[in-house]
């Protein structure tokens, strides 16, 4: 009865502002006391003053709290459990093995360049022999391109028991030669450029780096048809 005579006389109640009751809660209405009102706007002020106060008693039974803050507390505990939520170790060894299967793919790749590069310069051989041309056998020192011949020499560096291989050059450093299907360690290298690639070495130590060079040095890896190694024929 006492609510509702303080509504009634539309009083703040414990000098606080009404609340307003409205379903969307970012909402600005507003509901005024203006003087002119007709009877029916002055008869739901009135109710919603009461329902206001209403709530208010059930909301400080709960804590003193709005709802607002319930929501809130809901979202931060929320966000509390999934920080606390264990590493999904799965992501990483998906990670990994697809981290596997892009150097695996690399690996293919430059086999096939070099295997493309072979075959275009064997035709071109074929080619001249069918033309009379003579292919040029003399051993290249200032530039190095496909289809030119080089002579590496070992350098006294090396690692899982083989030798590493610079070309004879003048002016055109960190040539090195590609040791795959080069049988033991010869005293030279003979050999026809068949395929070239351009690399730039990491930090000393890594497999970016197998020369040793200061990191940051573009280098090449020559792979080579063998024209001649010291005890043997030049292939057939």
């Amino acid at each position: 009865a006492a609510a509702a005579a303080a509504a009634e006389r539309g009083d703040d109640f414990d000098g606080q502002e009404p609340l307003i009751v409205c379903a969307d809660e970012n909402s600005n209405d507003i509901i005024l006391d203006t003087a002119g009102h007709d009877t029916a706007a002055d008869a739901v002020r009135k109710t919603l003053a009461y329902e206001n106060y209403v709530l208010r008693q059930a909301i400080e039974k709960m804590g003193g709290k709005t709802p607002k803050s319930y929501i809130e507390e809901a979202q931060q505990e929320q966000l509390q459990q999934k920080g606390n939520a264990p590493i999904d170790t799965s992501q990483a060894a998906h990670n990994d093995e697809f981290t596997a299967v892009k150097a695996e793919l690399e690996e293919i790749r430059s086999k096939l360049e070099k295997e493309k590069a072979k075959n275009k310069l064997n035709a071109e051989k074929a080619d001249a022999t069918k033309s009379g041309a003579h292919v040029c056998d003399k051993i290249s020192h200032s530039s190095f391109q496909v289809g030119d011949v080089g002579l590496f020499m070992p350098t006294g560096r090396g690692s899982g028991g083989k030798r590493t291989y610079l070309a004879f050059h003048t002016n055109c450093p960190h040539r090195y030669l590609s040791t795959d299907g080069i049988e033991g360690n010869p005293d030279y290298v003979l050999g026809r450029i068949v395929y070239q690639e351009e690399l730039v070495a990491g930090d000393i130590g890594t497999d970016s780096n197998p020369y040793g060079l200061h990191p940051g040095t573009n280098f090449f890896v020559l792979t080579v048809e063998v024209l001649k190694v010291p005890g043997k024929s030049r292939p057939t």
